[in-house]
């Protein structure tokens, strides 16, 4: 059972556009997938490509062999906004997009700027969130990629269809030989053996690997899913975007982000 089909990662010239890059080369190598590095300029296409490749150069190992050369895309925006031309990119073909957040400029703002709730209603993929910080969830040799994921969270609403975020969660757990967290934060009047009776069916689909523990937590859901991450520990917290109607795609997802250290994994909302 595959991981992702492929992956695209966002670089800028901030700071974090090597962590965000050494993330994205890890997730393809381990998935054995291309990997495709997209950044937007405003002047010199040229000097942008050079530039990336640079970046690569520092953040994948030489004779890496896991891992095919990274193809390296510029789009160069003379109208509307970089997230715009980030999503021209983004198709139904993409298997995970990667990106970093709260930087102060370029792509990286974009996550938990004001065109967030916008960029996340239109994903389409799978899109790994990288926040600045010293916590790294991959390591890059040159003989192959390790995961360093402590506990895989994966925080699911009960009212939503979960089958994909349980996939990677599971998945990923297996492929780090981690725990496996799967929990909920239940809503008002609902009993703690309900939640956990309904996690437990929704864990017997998966064939990856046996579930670890359950959890389930009552609160506001940002703060419990960020509380819950910290006492595993979790280095990845899987968990959905919003179907329509039920709030703004991306809200609570950048609400763990802010709140706490851990990688997040955010799966587009599935059709019932």
């Amino acid at each position: 059972m595959s991981l992702f089909t492929s992956v695209l990662c966002a670089v800028d010239h901030t700071a974090l556009a090597p962590r965000v890059l050494r993330h994205a080369a890890g997730f393809a190598g381990i998935a054995g997938v291309p990997l495709t590095v997209l950044s937007v300029a405003t002047g010199d296409t040229h000097r942008e490509h050079a530039s990336i490749e640079a970046l690569i150069q520092q953040v994948i190992p030489a004779g890496t062999t896991y891992l095919k050369p990274p193809h390296v895309r510029v789009m160069r925006v003379t109208q509307g906004s970089a997230a715009d031309a980030l999503l021209e990119m983004v198709s139904d073909g993409t298997g995970l997009l990667v990106a970093g957040t709260r930087a102060r400029s370029g792509l990286s703002r974009w996550l938990l700027g004001s065109t967030s709730a916008a960029l996340l209603a239109r994903a389409v993929c799978p899109t790994l969130l990288v926040p600045p910080g010293d916590l790294d969830i991959v390591t890059l040799t040159q003989e192959g990629v390790r995961l360093n994921v402590g506990a895989v969270l994966a925080a699911v609403d009960l009212a939503e269809p979960n089958a994909t975020q349980l996939r990677l969660a599971s998945l990923l757990a297996a492929r780090a030989g981690q725990p496996l967290v799967i929990m909920t934060v239940a809503g008002e009047g609902v009993k703690d053996e309900d939640a956990e009776a309904a996690l437990l069916e929704q864990s017997r689909e998966l064939a990856t690997r046996p579930v670890d523990h359950l959890v389930v937590r009552h609160g506001a859901i940002a703060r419990e899913i960020a509380s819950a991450a910290l006492a595993e520990p979790a280095g990845l917290v899987v968990m959905g975007l919003r179907g329509p109607g039920h709030g703004t795609p991306g809200e609570i997802a950048t609400e763990v982000l802010k709140s706490r250290d851990a990688l997040v994994l955010a799966v587009p909302a599935e059709r019932a």
